[in-house]
């Protein structure tokens, strides 16, 4: 049976025919010659005298045969690709400053030294100091090929996995590979991820966790609507808050979060005293833990007048939330991007009525998807038979993973006073 690791690695060989010979060789050289260390000066992120401009190769990389697994499991971490903001990748191609997205924590210096004591070792003047590989190795990450990078990853696990009892280093080495194989396959393909959102109009950025992506659970990731509908309320906060007493605030398939968490925090910037708020942030019940932690992670409960209840509101029977939380209505309604099946425009409403208080105000964001034009209207339709009416309307165009989207924005309310 063809085996597509005997692509990238020729011929199997066992590991200790091919490693261990070399192995020992360079860690008596390397125990022989403890003069050939790093100086602390050297350690240090940046240096003005390295000669960063001479970009890496995939060829400069270690060989996966005979570098130490430090070594190997040094670079795999600095080829982390950048953290993304707002769906925008971050750039190192060209770029002169330290941009990894490992810090110190996971990357300690005594793996820098290693590395550094491997690159002198084997003659390589490209990588051979602490500030060439915090410069040209994460750059690589976004200047090599795709199909260089990935074969190279992918002869690092051939390699590893053949080990019966990995320790440690090992054991993040294999995951690590794994890790980076899967970010060169797509959105749909990335594994769990912690992303970065600057919502303009707010002083510090919001951090959302997001679980790996699965069809049946599209709630885990953070689509392009929250972002734009976030920002819009961010920069009209007042309008959105002012004149209600101890406004309530229901956010409405909340997914990660991050409409309800940048309005919170955008209250938690302003200078002046607010009234007391309660914001619910709700969706099903698969969803919610993963709510519940971004809500943590963004330190949402600061104040005594800001109470932040995440928890689970199912649209097709609401009454789990409405014995958990009593019968008030809200007087903010926030959706972003909730339709996505013929039997959303219904429930939609349902909720809209079940729970928007007579002077309330829902704040609506719907990306124009031609696949769902006639649910599209059919949600216009109900509304308008439900006594609703548009009282503001709005084009947006934004980016998700996916690229530039077309979005619409409405602000609803009751026609005539219930």
């Amino acid at each position: 049976m063809f085996d597509p690791l005997d692509f990238f690695n020729g011929p199997e060989h066992s590991a200790s025919q091919d490693s261990e010979p070399a192995k020992i060789e360079y860690s008596q050289q390397r125990e022989a010659s403890k003069k050939v260390t790093v100086a602390d000066q050297d350690l240090k992120i940046h240096s003005s005298t390295d000669d960063v401009d001479v970009p890496a190769q995939v060829i400069d990389l270690p060989m996966v045969q005979i570098a130490e697994p430090v070594v190997i499991l040094t670079v795999l971490l600095l080829l982390r690709p950048p953290v993304d903001v707002n769906f925008t990748k971050g750039n190192r191609e060209n770029s002169g400053t330290n941009d990894t997205a490992v810090g110190t924590d996971e990357l300690p210096l005594t793996f820098i030294q290693e590395t550094v004591d491997w690159y002198r070792y084997v003659g390589n003047p490209n990588l051979d100091s602490a500030s060439k590989l915090w410069a040209k190795v994460p750059r690589l990450a976004a200047t090599a090929t795709e199909k260089n990078l990935v074969t190279y990853y992918t002869t690092v696990l051939a390699r590893y996995s053949r080990i019966e009892q990995p320790d440690e280093v090992v054991a993040r080495i294999l995951s690590e590979a794994s890790l980076r194989i899967s970010e060169k396959c797509g959105r749909t393909a990335q594994p769990a991820m912690t992303r970065v959102f600057q919502v303009e109009g707010l002083q510090k950025c919001i951090k959302l966790h997001e679980p790996s992506l699965t069809a049946d659970n599209l709630g885990l990731k953070t689509w392009g609507a929250s972002l734009v509908l976030a920002q819009k309320l961010c920069q009209n906060v007042h309008e959105v808050i002012d004149g209600r007493k101890q406004p309530r605030v229901l956010e409405l398939g909340a997914g990660t979060g991050l409409v309800g968490i940048a309005l919170i925090q955008k209250l938690l910037e302003a200078q002046e005293k607010c009234p007391a708020i309660t914001f619910h942030l709700t969706d099903l019940p698969e969803i919610v833990p993963n709510l519940i932690r971004n809500v943590e992670l963004n330190n949402c409960n600061q104040t005594s007048d800001l109470t932040v209840i995440a928890d689970v509101l199912d649209w097709t029977d609401p009454s789990y939330f409405r014995v958990s939380h009593g019968s008030q209505k809200f007087d903010v309604l926030l959706i972003a991007d909730p339709l996505y099946s013929p039997q959303h425009p219904q429930w939609i409403i349902d909720m809209i009525v079940e729970f928007l208080a007579p002077g309330g105000t829902v704040y609506l964001e719907l990306p124009v998807r031609a696949k769902y034009t006639v649910e599209r209207q059919r949600l216009w339709d109900l509304i308008k038979a439900a006594n609703l009416e548009f009282i503001k309307e709005e084009t947006d165009e934004g980016l998700d993973d996916w690229g530039q989207v077309s979005y619409l924005y409405k602000e609803i309310v009751y026609r005539t006073p219930l």
